[in-house]
């Protein structure tokens, strides 16, 4: 699919998506609490770790564990004691993370917050603008986190694979999609995201790809690779970059949610597809994937 063919119909999507009524659906539901900016990264950061399966399970465990640190999170992580803090995870279950694996993620932001100040200057730390994109300093940023001392929490000095899961590593050829979704909460400002990372340009993101989008993606034409992988990743990022140059990720959230919440159902749907704006460029719309199918959608 061609971009200027995709542009006006994304750009449509992008500006009449319903995003306040999905809101409660999203993971961003957590950080908007927060108007702090030092509270809001942290519970962004654990929120955006934790957001993979079905929005209501790891809500769930993310409300347990905001309990646990009170009004102030980032007061919290800084005042994080293992001995005495780390017990109070005990109830937290979600998959393939134990109570430990919280109190790891509490100790390693501690070391980072009382060595640099905030994530924010943390991750500029290993930020160059000459970069394409921001892999580069999110490979950084995950090292300079799973690589602390975490002994308090795991004596024998390796991190658990639960609190590994937390933080993929672009380099191991993964989507990444949880750390890129937080990175563009933190990055871009519009009506949804924060931005309050000013140093980073939103045309350095990363596109967070998860079922939802790469499904949506594969329909509009923008992919055909069948692995969500990092190679999908820099693939629909440069696609979206030709839409939009200076922010190629703003469609993330209305294409993600149009496919969750089930306005989409990623098939030919005469009454439910009934005024969708991409149905012109959508693949289930065309004859053998090469013009509009005769197949009329009801007036």
């Amino acid at each position: 699919m061609t971009p200027p063919r995709l542009r006006a119909p994304l750009e449509r999507l992008y500006r009449e998506f319903d995003y306040r009524g999905r809101i409660a659906n999203d993971a961003i539901q957590f950080p908007r609490r927060y108007p702090d900016p030092a509270d809001r990264e942290v519970v962004a950061l654990l929120a955006a770790c934790l957001a993979y399966g079905r929005v209501d399970l790891f809500s769930r465990e993310v409300e347990r564990v905001l309990r646990v640190m009170g009004p102030r999170p980032a007061a919290f992580i800084l005042g994080f004691d293992p001995a005495r803090d780390a017990p109070r995870f005990r109830g937290f279950r979600y998959r393939f993370n134990r109570p430990g694996d919280i109190a790891a993620f509490c100790l390693a932001l501690q070391r980072i917050l009382r060595t640099h100040g905030s994530l924010r200057a943390y991750f500029l730390r290993g930020y160059s603008p000459g970069d394409a994109h921001v892999g580069p300093a999110l490979e950084r940023f995950v090292a300079g986190i799973v690589d602390q001392d975490l002994r308090p929490v795991f004596p024998k000095g390796r991190p658990s694979r639960g609190f590994l899961h937390l933080f993929p590593r672009p380099s191991a050829g993964g989507p990444c999609k949880r750390l890129l979704l937080f990175l563009r909460w933190m990055v871009r400002r519009d009506h949804l995201d924060f931005g309050d990372w000013v140093e980073v340009s939103p045309a350095k993101l990363l596109a967070p790809i998860d079922t939802h989008v790469e499904n949506m993606a594969r329909a509009v034409g923008l992919t055909r690779r069948r692995s969500r992988n990092w190679a999908m990743v820099t693939e629909l990022t440069e696609r979206f970059r030709r839409l939009d140059p200076g922010d190629p990720v703003k469609y993330d959230f209305a294409l993600c949610h149009k496919r969750m919440s089930g306005d989409c159902p990623g098939r030919r749907d005469p009454v439910r597809c009934r005024g969708c704006g991409l149905r012109p460029v959508c693949r289930h719309w065309q004859r053998n994937g090469r013009g509009p199918t005769r197949t009329a959608l009801p007036r």
